[in-house]
């Protein structure tokens, strides 16, 4: 028997066997929900119910508990969307039900606009590039509210200003219309903008604001670009670039720590909402060399070089990505790999001299390769908060 409830639990007598597949129908007030139960071996069940708004309802539970109470019984949680269930499935690490839930996201991709930010620097026109390769709809955001690119053209494309220095333009922006926010904007180097660009502004203030606005308008994912090394505060990585560059892995690694805070509130995992943080290698220009060229890691103890392009591929592949659902990664090409006490010579010897880097041969236990997509993001560890 099934319990009525589609907005709070709701319980399932199944008497079945190990390894059955039975249905039923849910009724509520406001439709009538199919609902499957697929017992899982001899240890676990799953009830998925698709509602005619389709959200899905998942639960597993361990058999020895139901058949305490003397029958297989299975609390079901109204979640919102196929997007919440996977992240939601990603905390029980239940591989089989996070491959019948991926499939199920699939069926019905999230088709709102991607709103860029930072969309006229280097990552973010990337950013952009990427999404209207893939006939994706982009919500191109600049300081200035110009973007005078080729993919402006694009009737994909909608140019808005939005300067992540201010809050109020930040508030203006159309976030319920959005299916993500890819934060790329970053500190300017240049002279004429430090006095509103600065790293504490953009890098700190800017992502704390924008992950506060993600929450409140319940924006599925928000990815951040980050840096390689901002973790470690001692490392030659993190004194070069804070020294010449305003202090800005202090700013980058306060607006990372900051933004993982705040979506440690109650609630936010089963609404499906989340972040990514990426934090890339020395970047360059060079045309990307696509997946199978990529390391993921985590530990933040590795870097090397990436194109910005392969970048923006990661950032906007991440997005549908359950394995992705609230981590933290790094990312260069396997063959440019160095620890962070050695990655700095190397890409300048390769940069500036053609050298051939020799890759280091130290492995952290967490690098993760890939020739696709999808599964380089498979088995990252998620946050601990």
């Amino acid at each position: 028997t099934v319990a009525r409830g589609l907005h709070g639990p709701a319980f399932v007598n199944h008497p079945g066997k190990a390894d059955t597949l039975k249905s039923a129908t849910l009724s509520s007030d406001k439709s009538a929900t199919r609902c499957t139960m697929l017992m899982m071996g001899s240890t676990s069940s799953i009830l998925i119910c698709i509602t005619a708004t389709d959200a899905l309802l998942i639960s597993t539970a361990p058999k020895t508990l139901a058949q305490k109470h003397h029958a297989t019984s299975i609390t079901a949680y109204a979640i919102p969307s196929r997007r919440a269930s996977l992240s939601w499935a990603a905390t029980l690490g239940a591989s089989p039900l996070l491959d019948l839930l991926s499939a199920a996201s699939a069926a019905t991709p999230d088709l709102r606009p991607v709103l860029v930010l930072g969309a006229s620097g280097g990552t973010g026109l990337e950013c952009v590039n990427y999404l209207v390769a893939r006939s994706r709809k982009c919500i191109a955001a600049t300081r200035t509210g110009e973007f005078t690119f080729a993919a402006a053209s694009s009737k994909l494309v909608t140019v808005v200003k939005g300067d992540v220095t201010n809050r109020r333009s930040l508030e203006a922006l159309p976030w319920s219309q959005v299916s993500a926010v890819i934060y790329a904007a970053s500190a300017s180097r240049q002279s004429e903008a430090k006095a509103t660009s600065n790293a504490v502004a953009v890098d700190r203030d800017g992502v704390i604001s924008c992950a506060e606005l993600c929450i409140a308008n319940e924006v599925p994912r928000m990815v951040l670009v980050s840096s390689g090394g901002v973790s470690k505060p001692k490392s030659a990585v993190y004194l070069f670039l804070n020294t010449f560059a305003n202090g800005i892995m202090d700013a980058k690694i306060a607006g990372e720590n900051a933004m993982r805070k705040l979506f440690v509130e109650a609630g936010l995992v089963e609404k499906g909402v989340g972040y990514t943080v990426v934090r890339p290698g020395g970047l360059t220009r060079d045309a990307g060399l696509g997946v199978s060229a990529v390391e993921l890691n985590q530990g933040d103890d590795k870097s090397g070089r990436i194109a910005r392009a392969d970048v923006a591929a990661i950032c906007v592949e991440s997005l549908a990505s359950h394995a992705a659902f609230d981590t933290t990664f790094e990312c260069y090409y396997a063959d440019t790999a160095k620890g962070l006490g050695d990655v700095m010579a190397s890409n300048a010897k390769a940069v500036g001299a053609g050298v051939k880097t020799e890759a280091t041969a130290y492995a952290s236990g967490f690098e993760r390769r890939a020739d696709n997509w999808p599964g380089i993001f498979e088995g990252l560890k998620r946050d601990v908060v």
